[in-house]
């Protein structure tokens, strides 16, 4: 009896080394990896500046009345030019999830160059716009680095009217205001730099003006002049 006990001891033991010698060679068990830190999407918020190039095309509408030996007549006139549009640009964003609010201010050159009306005795009225400019608020819809956007503000504009006849002139200096509305898309191909294009229409305050025909005292020019621009821009610019 004392031997089986003892036998039975003896065979517990090896198991137990044995065990205990497989487990250690088994591999340690490995820590699962942390998960990477999430990172986060774009986001349009911040100062941005930069340029825009494009086509503009600048609409002058003309109602023309006059008394002339003392009989009145009315004459329309619209025409339209193209040109060129150039310029500078700024602004702030703020993103609130997919929803970005701005503004953004901008001036631009352009050369369209003066848009004459003729009557048979040549050009009967020049008129001429060389810059403007704009201040407006957008409203937009961020998918990541794409934002989709409307835009609508205050606009301004340089305007010369003048009567090559009469030698009169008005708008070296003149400046009017009006009212702008667009909409466009941006792009941002890195976390600073983005590229975009726009269409905006600007309408400006009209302006009537006389005119003395300095002919015999035959009579005087009375002229109503509506402004309005269409415009496609290209645009990039850097995010701060």
């Amino acid at each position: 009896m004392l031997r089986l006990t003892h036998a039975v001891l003896v065979s517990t033991t090896a198991i137990l080394i044995s065990v205990s010698a497989g487990a250690a060679d088994l591999p340690a068990r490995v820590q699962p990896a942390a998960p990477a830190a999430y990172a986060p999407s774009f986001s349009w918020t911040g100062f941005y500046v930069g340029g825009e190039l494009g086509w503009i095309r600048t609409d002058p509408d003309y109602t023309t009345g006059a008394v002339l030996l003392g009989t009145p007549f009315l004459v329309s006139a619209t025409t339209g030019k193209d040109g060129l549009s150039y310029g500078i640009l700024a602004g702030y964003n703020y993103q609130a999830g997919n929803v970005v609010l701005g503004v953004e201010g901008d001036f631009e050159g352009w050369t369209v160059g003066k848009i004459r009306y003729t009557s048979i005795t040549g050009d009967f009225l020049t008129a001429h716009s060389k810059w403007g400019g704009s201040v407006r608020g957008r409203l937009g819809f961020a998918a990541d680095r794409a934002l989709f956007y409307v835009a609508g503000g205050a606009a301004f504009v340089s305007s010369k009217t003048s009567i090559p006849t009469t030698g009169i002139s008005v708008g070296g200096d003149d400046t009017r205001v009006g009212w702008t509305v667009g909409a466009g898309i941006d792009y941002a191909f890195t976390n600073n730099w983005f590229t975009g294009v726009e269409y905006r229409y600007s309408q400006f305050e009209s302006k009537s003006l006389v005119y003395p025909i300095p002919v015999l005292n035959l009579g005087t020019i009375g002229l109503k002049q509506d402004l309005s621009n269409n415009q496609v821009t290209a645009r990039i610019g850097y995010k701060f």
